[in-house]
């Protein structure tokens, strides 16, 4: 689940390419995609703890909306809170949260909560590259956190679907509606008002998401072609599965990422944190796990168009909430074109709903 540090907004359960905070979630794979997410598309059953119908919390639609406003908003403010509070150690947050999804998927294998089919070496190498450029999502979208205001990166990743959608046309000849055209114009007018009129501009934040966006799109296609492939057509594998081995085959390359950075000293940093650090720190562990859950239980239970307007007000949410913590100012036109951006993003990703 882990959608990126960037969110989550994050992720998650994915291969992090939510377009919700980071979030860097992890197991964001698991959420089903939508217009406006880049993530493989689900193809397993609700988990055993969660599906049926007995009723009571497990399947209140308010319960799970309310679990994935906590999930969302707790990996995009939750990340940037404590990138802003424990310095350079993205890798190592990223091992925890990783590790975390990683300790939840298999104990979920071993109890038969998960449906997993057999795992092949040539799985292995094919989610090699996938699990490459989500581990550079999360990074790129840790290290920029600090340095720009959450609202900024809504607006990078409303961005990437732009640019996702003009590839899908150029390379796979997906067609688009002309009202989902409009949508994709409003969401870059938006963007380039945003952005000429940043007053929280910084080069080196800006230069982290730009890397983002990359390793976002990238990633994007490829599990467009090998997801698609052994989820939906060849159906050798579920997402639980597939979520479990790039999960996995990122702790490497993390622990090396964190061994170049230096971040040894990561343990000597912890300790002196203040307790609201350490415990927002254990949150987004446990956050990118519920993330990846609630997803799939909300589409499961709602209608998609609902989750996608549900998603959007987290986005909003979180922002206000980044504006009052972190004590970042908008100017009007930012605010307008912040406005501009996310409607535009949330009318694509209607139109995409109403189109299938």
């Amino acid at each position: 689940m882990n959608k990126a540090a960037v969110g989550s907004d994050a992720l998650p359960p994915t291969t992090m390419t939510d377009e919700e905070m980071q979030e860097a979630a992890p197991l964001m794979d698991n959420k089903p995609q939508d217009a406006s997410s880049s993530s493989s598309p689900s193809t397993s059953k609700p988990t055993s703890s969660t599906s049926g119908g007995g009723g009571g919390l497990g399947e209140s639609p308010p319960f799970w909306l309310l679990m994935l406003f906590l999930a969302s908003v707790t990996m995009t403010v939750g990340n940037k809170y404590v990138m802003k509070a424990w310095g350079n150690f993205a890798n190592t947050l990223t091992l925890l949260q990783n590790g975390t999804a990683v300790t939840y998927l298999l104990i979920s294998r071993s109890m038969g909560a998960l449906e997993m089919k057999p795992i092949t070496g040539q799985q292995w190498r094919v989610f090699a590259a996938t699990a490459f450029f989500l581990t550079m999502q999360i990074m790129t979208s840790l290290k920029a956190l600090p340095y720009v205001a959450i609202a900024t990166v809504v607006v990078f990743r409303n961005c990437c679907t732009v640019i996702i959608a003009i590839v899908d046309y150029c390379l796979f000849g997906n067609k688009f509606s002309k009202l989902q055209v409009a949508s994709l114009a409003l969401t870059t007018a938006g963007m380039l008002i945003y952005a000429g009129q940043d007053i929280n501009f910084d080069l080196v934040g800006y230069l982290w998401l730009t890397g983002n966006s990359v390793a976002t799109i990238a990633n994007t296609f490829w599990n467009k072609v090998f997801i698609t492939k052994y989820t939906k057509e060849l159906k050798i594998q579920t997402s639980y599965g597939v979520s479990l081995i790039q999960q996995i085959e990122t702790l490497p390359i993390v622990f090396v990422l964190a061994a170049a950075n230096g971040e040894g000293g990561a343990y000597m940093a912890y300790t002196p944190l203040d307790t609201a650090a350490k415990l927002t720190i254990l949150a987004t562990c446990a956050g990118g796990v519920l993330i990846g859950i609630a997803y799939p239980k909300c589409f499961s239970l709602l209608s998609g168009t609902s989750v996608v307007v549900a998603s959007t007000a987290n986005k909003a949410v979180s922002i206000m909430i980044g504006m009052y913590l972190f004590g970042t100012k908008l100017s009007g036109v930012q605010v307008l074109g912040l406005t501009i951006s996310v409607g535009g993003s949330l009318w694509y990703a209607l139109e995409g709903k109403r189109k299938r």
